[in-house]
C-alpha cells in the first residue's frame, strides 16, 4: 500500500490536473502536489533579476579589482535558486546547449593548440560562457516553461533598460567613445555596442508586449513613454547595428499571428512607435551622422569595410581548422586600422561569422550554427504559442547583424534571446 500510494503521488505531480475513474468526475490537484511544480519565490527573483540587471553587468565594486560584481551576484543568487529546485532550473536540456558547449571545448582545444601564447585573451571570453552564459541559458530555458514567466522576463528586460537608459540620459555613469565630435557614448563600462543591442531588444520586446490583447489602454501609453527613454538610450549610442535590430525587429512583428491586436490596430502601434524613434534621432542625429560613411560608398573611411577582406584572406589559409582564438588580432589591426599598432591597440572582429571561421575554421563554425539554428527553428515554431513572433523578433536580428556587423556572442542580450527562442519552440 505504501509503494502504491507514493507512486500516486508521483503521478499528480508531474500532471497539472488528476482525473478521478470514480464517478468520471475531473478533480483538482492537491495544492501541496502543485507547489512542487512551480517555480518558488527564490527562483522568480532570481530569474528576474538575472534579466533586469543585463545593461549593468560592467559594474563592481570598488577595490574589488572587478572579481565582485553584479554578474558575480547574479551567479550567487541563481546557484541559490538552482539548489533550491533543480528540478524546476536544471528539468530539460536543450540540443542546441549541446551544440554551443561542443563549439566552447573546441575553442580551447583549438586554443591550447594554436595560439596558447594568447591564452590571458581567449581565456577569459570562453570561461564567461562556460561559467556563466550557458548556464544561465539553461536556468532560464527550464524557467521559461512555466505560465507567466516569459511575460515576467520581458518585464524585467524593459524595466533594466529603461533605468539604465534614464541614466544615461541624465549623464550618470556615462563615458564618450569614438572620436569627440560624433558624440556617442556608453554608460557604466559597457561597449557602447553591447548596450546599444540591449536597448534594441527592449524596444522591440516594448513593441511586442504592447500588441498583446490583454494589455490596457494605460499600460500601453506606459509603454510609449518607455519607448522614448529607451530610443533616447540607443540615440546616444550611436550605434548603426542597434538601429538595425530595432527595425528587423519591428519588421517581423508587422506578420504578428492573429491572436494578438488586429491589423489594423497593430500597424497603428507601430506608426506610432515609429514616429517617436525618428522624432528622437532627429533630435539626436548621432546615428543618421554615422550612417553618412556608408551612403558615401567609401570603403577607406569605414573601419570595417576594410576588416572584411582582410578577415576572408586570413580565413582561406587554414579553412578548416582555422588560426586559433585571438590569433588573427594584430594582422587585422595592421592592416585595417594600423593607427592602432602605434597605440598599442589591436582590435577584434566585427562580425561573428567571419570570426568563428577565422578563429575555429569551418568545424567551430559548424558547431556554432547548428545550436543558433536550433534556437531559430524554435523561435520560429513559438509563433503560434503565447508570445506570438516576439521570441523570433528577438533573435533573428541579433543573428542578422552577427552576419553584417557585429558580434553579440559576448552580450547578455543575445543568450537571454537565444533562451526565448529556445523555450518558446519547445514541444
Amino acid at each position: 500500500m505504501g509503494e502504491a500510494a507514493s507512486r500516486r503521488f508521483a503521478q499528480i505531480a508531474m500532471r497539472p490536473r488528476a482525473v478521478s475513474e470514480h464517478r468520471g468526475e475531473q478533480t483538482a490537484v492537491e495544492p501541496m502536489a502543485l507547489s512542487l511544480c512551480v517555480p518558488n519565490a527564490l527562483v522568480r527573483w532570481a530569474f528576474c533579476l538575472s534579466i533586469f540587471a543585463i545593461p549593468f553587468t560592467q559594474l563592481y565594486l570598488p577595490g574589488t579589482a572587478e572579481r565582485i560584481g553584479v554578474t558575480r551576484l547574479v551567479q550567487v543568487l541563481l546557484l541559490a535558486a538552482v539548489l533550491s529546485q533543480p528540478r524546476v532550473c536544471l528539468r530539460f536540456v536543450p540540443v542546441a546547449l549541446l551544440w554551443f558547449l561542443g563549439y566552447c571545448a573546441v575553442r580551447l582545444v583549438w586554443g591550447l593548440w594554436l595560439s596558447p601564447e594568447f591564452h590571458a585573451d581567449w581565456w577569459p571570453s570562453t570561461w564567461q560562457w562556460l561559467q556563466f552564459s550557458l548556464p544561465w541559458v539553461w536556468v532560464l530555458f527550464n524557467v521559461l516553461q512555466f505560465p507567466k514567466m516569459s511575460r515576467a522576463g520581458l518585464w524585467a528586460l524593459i524595466w533594466g533598460c529603461s533605468l539604465c537608459a534614464l541614466l544615461h540620459i541624465a549623464g550618470v555613469g556615462t563615458v564618450e567613445v569614438g572620436k569627440g565630435d560624433e558624440g556617442r557614448s556608453s554608460v557604466f563600462g559597457e561597449n557602447a555596442n553591447i548596450i546599444a543591442a540591449s536597448y534594441a531588444i527592449a524596444l522591440v520586446a516594448l513593441v511586442g508586449v504592447g500588441m498583446l490583447k490583454k494589455v490596457g489602454l494605460s499600460r500601453r501609453l506606459l509603454l510609449v513613454a518607455l519607448v522614448s527613454i529607451v530610443a533616447a538610450g540607443l540615440a546616444k549610442t550611436g550605434s548603426r547595428t542597434g538601429a538595425l535590430i530595432v527595425v528587423i525587429g519591428l519588421l517581423v512583428l508587422l506578420f504578428q499571428a492573429r491572436s494578438f491586436v488586429p491589423r489594423a490596430q497593430r500597424y497603428v502601434i507601430l506608426s506610432i512607435i515609429g514616429a517617436i524613434l525618428i522624432g528622437v534621432i532627429y533630435q539626436m542625429p548621432t546615428v543618421l551622422n554615422r550612417l553618412e560613411n556608408i551612403s558615401s560608398f567609401d570603403a577607406r573611411q569605414e573601419a570595417r569595410a576594410r576588416m572584411f577582406p582582410v578577415l576572408w584572406e586570413i580565413f582561406l589559409r587554414s579553412p578548416i581548422y582555422g588560426s586559433g582564438p585571438d590569433q588573427y588580432q594584430f594582422e587585422l589591426t595592421r592592416r585595417a586600422m594600423p593607427y592602432l599598432i602605434e597605440e598599442q591597440r589591436t582590435i577584434s572582429a566585427h562580425n561573428l561569422a567571419l570570426l568563428l571561421l577565422v578563429e575555429t575554421g569551418i568545424f567551430g563554425f559548424l558547431l556554432f550554427s547548428f545550436g543558433l539554428a536550433a534556437a531559430l527553428a524554435a523561435a520560429w515554431r513559438a509563433r503560434v504559442k503565447s508570445c506570438g513572433l516576439l521570441p523570433l523578433a528577438m533573435i533573428l536580428p541579433l543573428t542578422i547583424a552577427a552576419v553584417v556587423s557585429s558580434n553579440p556572442s559576448s552580450a547578455p542580450i543575445f543568450w537571454l534571446a537565444i533562451a526565448y527562442g529556445l523555450a518558446g519552440g519547445r514541444k
